[in-house]
């Protein structure tokens, strides 16, 4: 069944304020109601591919709305390549919609479940993995130069290699761009990950994106032969024409390997923050998997704020860490953390105020299971920070302050 619909309205709303619900858990969010163009409406793999193809052919905004059931692919992967394209669940429902590979791990049959190749695609309300690579995986190189990616209230499970790849080659002026990810769980529902090349957002030479309210867990590896998993989240290789301009908020990130990583290793492997922001993150390891890394780590990162963060790592000497010469005017504010904001190996110095860089398992409402909100007891860290410009909203979107003063780290009490 098919009708012509207006388009409908941005699914994410602007950079710095909120589209989470009420009470909505750590990783969901609200269904999406978005429609655009013309309304396809399926309940089959072949009815989906059917659809899909005839969007690309049109080139013209439209949507697809999935039946629940389960869709098993049938090709090595989804070509999107429509501009404006929205493809989600028809009843919101992410549990009762998934796509996925007919098998999992390193030799699964799927290499992606979605390839996107066109600006402002939106994908929401499903279930999607069980893939030999990426769940998703957006082409910011030429000649495709993605803009306006949009992936919302998404369950990705059990991606072999990155969950969400933003992909650019080594002479692209630019990667992906103008991007927004949020209310989405990401997760291997075994508890570990396949092997060390694995993570869970990956993007190159990214400019403009959004990754808020989101939850990872148990990206981490079994086998300490085998090395570490990237981050949960990780934004690098250097954007050398643009300020790359992240905002990383409001995420929770239990029992990875690694956690929020901008940069890598040297100055082309690093990042053009411009007014890049990390705040407002809970970052939990309980250290039982046998590589633990940092939980957030700047490597020839310049131009980022880290500000009230929780980050609790246990089993690695540092919890949040700054790198090389090349991470250049950072700044560290109201962040709370179990160890030392360590800076290291040629490093120059940052601006540093009000970390408070030690805990008490008192203070949290269930430290062992990465609920890192605050109780009565943490009053080390409640009222106790500075008030800063450019947010005014903790990790729950309840509003700074609720007392006296702002709280050190990411849960305002």
């Amino acid at each position: 069944m098919r009708c012509a619909l207006l388009l409908g309205l941005c699914l994410c709303a602007p950079r710095g304020t909120a589209e989470i619900a009420v009470n909505s858990p750590p990783g969901k969010g609200p269904a999406s109601r978005l429609i655009r163009g013309e309304v396809m409406q399926v309940a089959s793999m072949g009815e989906l591919r059917r659809a899909i193809e005839r969007a690309n052919h049109d080139a013209q905004p439209a949507t697809i709305l999935l039946a629940d059931g389960v869709y098993v692919l049938d090709v090595s992967h989804l070509h999107l390549d429509c501009p404006g394209l929205v493809i989600r669940g028809a009843r919101g429902n992410r549990e009762a919609v998934t796509i996925r590979g007919p098998d999992e791990g390193p030799s699964a049959t799927a290499t992606h479940v979605f390839l996107v190749s066109a600006d402002d695609v939106v994908i929401a309300d499903l279930t999607l993995g069980y893939c030999r690579c990426h769940g998703i995986q957006v082409q910011g190189e030429r000649p495709h130069d993605v803009a306006g990616l949009r992936v919302s209230n998404c369950r990705l499970v059990n991606c072999n290699e990155q969950f969400i790849k933003g992909s650019s080659s080594d002479d692209d002026p630019v990667g992906a761009t103008d991007g927004c990810i949020e209310n989405c769980l990401f997760e291997f529902t075994s508890g570990w990950a396949y092997q060390f090349y694995t993570g869970g957002i990956d993007i190159h030479k990214g400019v403009n994106w959004v990754v808020r309210h989101n939850l990872f867990r148990n990206l981490r590896l079994r086998d300490s032969g085998g090395g570490l998993t990237e981050h949960a989240i990780h934004f690098w290789k250097r954007c050398p024409t643009r300020p790359q301009n992240l905002v990383v908020e409001r995420n929770w990130i239990v029992n990875c390997d690694r956690g929020i990583g901008f940069g890598l290793s040297h100055t082309e492997g690093g990042l053009q923050g411009g007014d890049s922001v990390i705040r407002n993150n809970f970052v939990f390891n309980d250290g039982s998997g046998p590589r633990t890394d940092v939980g957030i780590g700047l490597e020839a990162a310049d131009g980022v704020r880290v500000e009230n963060n929780t980050v609790v790592v246990q089993g690695y000497w540092a919890p949040v860490e700054y790198r090389f010469p090349a991470s250049t005017n950072l700044v560290f504010r109201n962040n709370l953390v179990n160890g030392p904001i360590t800076q290291r190996d040629g490093a120059p110095a940052a601006n540093r105020e009000r970390n408070l860089e030690r805990i008490e398992s008192g203070w949290f409402r269930d430290l062992p299971a990465g609920d890192l909100h605050l109780t009565r007891t943490a009053t080390a860290a409640i009222d106790q920070a500075l008030e800063l410009e450019g947010f005014t909203e903790d990790l729950d979107a309840d509003p700074r302050p609720r007392q006296a003063g702002w709280d050190i780290g990411a849960d305002e009490f």
